[in-house]
């Protein structure tokens, strides 16, 4: 190494030479003081080190604090400027640029996280409450999805009267069952095909050739457990779990007193929701299939583990099967995946358009009417009267014509999900080859 307190060397340091003095100087005193009294070096040492510190953060200054870049605070800026403006569309387009690809991936829809920001906006919802995922980008460059911020109370924690759980364990486990069943099929999968490995024990350190069969062993449990039809994203599995909830717990009376119709529509808008979510599970299913396809290897294994997918523009394959409801036969050829936006893609967005069109119309009826009810309520209230029969508030838009919408919708959500199934299954077995 170089001798840099050197004097008059070429490329010597006067700052590092002034640091390496006091090192030395540092030194000395602790090697001239190994039986003195720990006080007394104390008090030496304290002066020396202080000038050193500084010496050292003027040597080498304090990088500056750069804020993440948020995808929440991204999508709320956007929803607040005016729909269709130009600022509007600039903000769209850097959010898709910055968080497109990492949205993707994770098997989320930008186009759908902003649709259900606006419609949260403009309902006075605040968009903190874990509707958007937490992606950041922060020093690395790269979007990264991180757990839900906790908020600060803004005051001290009261205890309420009869807080105490009463549920049954046995309806918490009803309602948790599909959670448990991914938990449980997921550690089975672990275990079956995570392959045993000799780590050497003074370093600790794994060859290349281990991390490449960890990495091929991790894409064929993904695999494995999305075909088997694991919740595809925490999201999913979160509505399905507070679906199951309304669906398996014992009724309490609500707080507000709600009338029957009141919550007859809350049971609509429930059922709604388990189908918009069996719609998502089977579009995200799909779409990891697809993605799965233009990646390299291992990540594009398969779950037999002996196939892998590669995309080929020469391929492409036809589905034809009778819908579950209704009964009719849903025909598309030549699906593949040549061109800029392939026709695998323009049937699975399709579907998803028709389907959610449909699904977004009895989802906004429902709101409309229990918004409706809600200020109702708060005017009787304050006028300590009924201003009418409850026969006679149910008008326009009966809570009968919204529970045609939504089995209309739920049975078009059975459809919509044997296509993607469909799907899912021609795209494994056109362009599976050996691995």
């Amino acid at each position: 190494m170089v001798d840099f307190t050197t004097p008059n060397l070429c490329g010597a340091s006067e700052q590092f030479n002034k640091l390496a003095g006091q090192f030395a100087s540092i030194k000395d005193t602790l090697q001239g003081s190994l039986e003195a009294e720990i006080d007394t070096l104390k008090g030496e040492l304290t002066g020396s080190l202080s000038v050193l510190e500084a010496d050292i953060k003027g040597l080498i200054p304090e990088l500056p604090e750069i804020p993440d870049v948020s995808l929440i605070s991204e999508i709320q800026n956007l929803v607040s400027l005016p729909t269709g403006s130009l600022s509007s569309l600039t903000s769209l387009a850097n959010i898709k640029l910055k968080f497109g690809d990492a949205l993707d991936e994770a098997g989320f829809s930008l186009d759908s996280l902003v649709s259900d920001a606006t419609s949260a906006f403009s309902g006075g919802i605040d968009l903190c409450g874990g509707g958007i995922p937490n992606f950041v980008i922060g020093p690395n460059g790269k979007p990264t999805q991180k757990a839900e911020d906790a908020g600060m109370p803004d005051g001290d924690p009261v205890d309420e009267d009869g807080a105490d759980l009463t549920t049954p364990s046995a309806e918490i486990n009803t309602s948790n069952a599909a959670l448990a069943g991914d938990a449980a099929a997921a550690a089975a999968a672990v275990k079956e095909n995570l392959p045993k490995t000799d780590i050497a024990s003074e370093s600790g350190n794994i060859s290349n050739a281990a991390k490449t069969e960890y990495a091929k062993k991790d894409a064929i449990i993904r695999a494995k457990l999305q075909k088997d039809g694991s919740a595809p994203s925490p999201q999913v599995q979160k509505v399905s779990n507070a679906t199951a909830t309304d669906s398996n717990l014992p009724i309490k009376d609500s707080l507000l007193s709600a009338e029957e119709f009141q919550l007859k529509l809350k049971g609509l808008q429930n059922r709604l929701t388990v189908s918009d979510n069996n719609v998502k599970k089977a579009a995200q299913r799909t779409s990891f299939i697809i993605q799965k396809s233009r990646k390299p290897d291992p990540e594009n294994i398969l779950a037999s583990g002996t196939e892998k997918l590669v995309r080929d523009d020469s391929k492409s394959f036809s589905i034809s099967f009778s819908l579950p409801q209704g009964g009719a036969t849903f025909t598309r050829n030549n699906l593949s995946f040549a061109g800029k936006q392939h026709t695998i893609y323009k049937l699975g967005v399709g579907i998803w358009r028709t389907y959610f069109k449909a699904s977004g119309l009895a989802a906004s009826l429902i709101k409309s009417k229990l918004d409706t009810e809600a200020r109702l309520q708060e005017v009787e209230q304050r006028a300590g009267q009924r201003l009418s029969d409850r026969s006679a508030r149910d008008v326009g838009v009966t809570t009968t014509d919204i529970e045609e919408l939504v089995g209309a919708a739920e049975k078009d959500g059975e459809n919509i999900i044997a296509i993607y199934d469909e799907l899912y299954k021609g795209v494994e077995k056109t362009y599976a080859v050996p691995v």
